[in-house]
C-alpha cells in the first residue's frame, strides 16, 4: 500500500476520532446536560483510552493490514449504533431505573462501555500506520508526518462537525457520515476477495440499520436537530409542547397559555404592573410563549443562542411570534448591547434541570442590572428547593441577592421538592455592599415607616 493511502487513512481517522468526541458531548446533553463536569468526564475518558489505544497499537508485531481492517469495521459499527440518540436514551433510562438513579454513574457507565472501546480501537491507527510507512525515512520524520496529519484531521473533525455538519445536515446525518468514512477506510484495505466480500456485506447491512436507527427514527422523533438542540413537538389534548433536548421547554394551549410559571410572570407584568409601551428583553426564547397572546403594547426582544429556534416555532408550533429575535449567547448580547430595557427576563434552561454555568454567576446578574433602566424589573426563573436546604438553591439565592437587593421570591410550590422559583427584582440602584437599615429595640422606626408606606 502506498504511503499516500496510509497518510490519507491517518487523516480520516483523526477526523472521525474528534468528530466522535463532539458527537458524544452533543448526544449526551439531552440525558445528562452539558455542564463542565459532564464535558470534563467525556474529554477525560477520550484522552485516557486514546492513550491506551496508542500503546496497544505499538505492541502489534505483524498482520498490520488485517488489524486495521478489523478495527475500522468494529469502530464503524460501534460508532453508528452506540452514538445514536435512541441507544443513548434507552441506556440512560434503564440504567437509572434499574441500577442507579445517579446521573454521573450512568454517564460513567456509558463512557466506559461505549465510548472507551471506540476510542481505544481508533487510537491504534497511528502507531500501526507508522509501522507500514516505508522504512527509508527516519523514525522522527515518519512520526512527525503521521502526527501532523492526524492532528490536521482532528482539527477538521472539530470544526466541520460543529460548524457545518451538525448545523446544516443534523446530528443523525453526521453520525452516518462518520460511519461511511470508517466503512470506506475498511474498503480501502480489502485484499482477500472471499473474506472481505463477507465483511463488506456485513458493513453494508449494518449501514442500513444505522441509517434507520439515526435518520429514519430521528426524522420520526424530531422536527429538527442541530449542534445545540433536538427539537420535538408533541400534540397533547389540543396543546402543543415544544421539547428541547428531551426536556419539556414550553407549552401553548388553544387559548395561547403557557406553563404555570410563564402565566405567573405574565400576570405580574400585564395585570399587576400593567406594563405597556415598555421594552422587554427575554433571555432564552423557549417557545416565545411570553408574548403568545400578544405583546400588550410592549416591544419584545428574544435572545437565544440557537438560531433555529424562531423558524422551528413558526413552522411547527404555529402561532405568530410577537417580537424580535436575536441569535446570540445571552452574555454576548448583554456585553454588546447599548440599550436599556424596562424589563429583563432570564429563562435560560438548556435542559429540564440544567442552566449553562456562565448564566448562574454574579457577573451575569451584574450584566443584567447594567442593561436595566433605573427601577426596571428583572425576572429570574430558577428551578430549586424553595426551602433552600441544598447547596445549589441557597447559593443561587445568595448570588442573585448579592446584585439585586430588592427581590420578592415566589415558588410555584412551597415544599422540599424541586420547583420553579420566580425572582422578581427591582433595579433600585442600592449598593449591595452597604449595610442595610435595620430595626432595633433601641432605635425602632417601624411604625413611622409603615405609616409612610400606607400613605405612599
Amino acid at each position: 500500500m502506498s504511503d499516500f493511502v496510509l497518510l490519507l487513512i491517518v487523516l480520516v481517522e483523526g477526523f472521525v476520532t474528534i468528530s466522535a468526541e463532539i458527537l458524544t458531548m452533543r448526544q449526551i446533553a439531552p440525558v445528562a446536560g452539558n455542564s463542565v463536569v459532564v464535558t470534563s468526564l467525556i474529554i477525560g475518558v477520550f484522552l485516557l483510552f486514546l492513550a491506551y489505544g496508542y500503546r496497544r497499537g505499538g505492541e502489534y508485531q505483524k498482520n498490520y493490514m488485517t488489524i486495521l481492517k478489523r478495527n475500522f469495521t468494529k469502530s464503524a459499527i460501534w460508532l453508528g449504533i452506540g452514538l445514536s440518540f435512541a441507544v443513548i436514551d434507552l441506556f440512560f433510562y434503564y440504567f437509572q431505573r434499574y441500577i442507579s438513579s445517579e446521573i454521573l454513574a450512568a454517564l460513567m457507565a456509558y463512557l466506559l462501555l461505549v465510548t472507551a472501546p471506540l476510542v481505544y480501537i481508533l487510537g491504534q491507527t497511528v502507531p500501526i500506520t507508522m509501522e507500514l510507512i516505508k522504512k527509508a525515512k527516519t523514525v522522527g520524520e515518519v512520526g512527525g508526518k503521521i502526527l501532523h496529519l492526524s492532528t490536521i484531521g482532528s482539527f477538521l473533525g472539530a470544526v466541520l462537525t460543529s460548524l457545518l455538519l451538525m448545523n446544516y445536515l443534523g446530528v443523525a446525518w453526521t453520525i452516518v457520515i462518520n460511519y461511511l468514512l470508517l466503512m470506506l477506510l475498511a474498503f480501502v484495505l480489502f485484499r482477500d476477495k472471499k473474506k472481505d466480500f463477507v465483511r463488506g456485506l456485513v458493513l453494508c447491512g449494518v449501514f442500513v440499520f444505522v441509517f434507520v436507527l439515526n435518520i429514519t427514527l430521528g426524522n420520526h422523533m424530531f422536527v429538527k436537530t442541530n449542534a445545540y438542540t433536538n427539537y420535538r413537538v408533541i400534540n397533547q389534548d389540543n396543546n402543543k409542547i415544544l421539547a428541547l433536548n428531551n426536556s419539556l421547554s414550553s407549552m401553548v394551549t388553544r387559548e395561547k397559555k403557557g406553563f404555570p410559571y410563564i402565566e405567573f410572570i405574565k400576570r405580574v407584568m400585564f395585570q399587576d404592573l400593567a406594563l405597556t409601551n415598555k421594552n422587554i428583553l427575554v433571555l432564552g426564547a423557549g417557545g416565545f410563549t411570553l408574548s403568545a397572546e400578544g405583546s400588550h403594547g410592549n416591544r419584545f426582544v428574544y435572545v437565544d443562542i440557537d438560531k433555529d429556534m424562531y423558524s422551528v416555532v413558526r413552522n411547527h408550533v404555529v402561532y405568530p411570534v410577537h417580537g424580535e429575535f436575536v441569535a446570540k449567547d445571552a452574555r454576548d448580547f448583554l456585553n454588546s448591547n447599548h440599550e436599556k430595557f424596562d424589563v429583563i427576563i432570564s429563562d435560560v434552561y438548556s435542559h429540564e434541570r440544567s442552566i449553562p454555568a456562565h448564566l448562574l454567576t454574579q457577573e451575569y446578574f451584574i450584566q443584567i442590572k447594567q442593561n436595566l433602566q433605573p427601577h426596571g424589573e428583572a425576572f429570574f426563573n430558577i428551578i430549586g428547593h424553595p426551602t433552600l436546604e441544598d447547596v445549589f438553591s441557597k447559593t443561587m439565592d445568595n448570588t442573585i441577592r448579592s446584585v439585586f437587593t430588592n427581590c420578592m421570591v415566589i415558588p410555584l410550590q412551597y415544599s422540599n421538592q424541586m420547583t420553579n422559583i420566580i425572582y422578581v427584582c427591582r433595579n433600585s440602584g442600592d449598593d449591595p455592599k452597604k449595610w442595610f437599615q435595620l430595626y432595633w429595640d433601641d432605635l425602632n422606626r417601624a411604625t413611622l415607616d409603615f405609616f409612610k408606606l400606607k400613605n405612599h
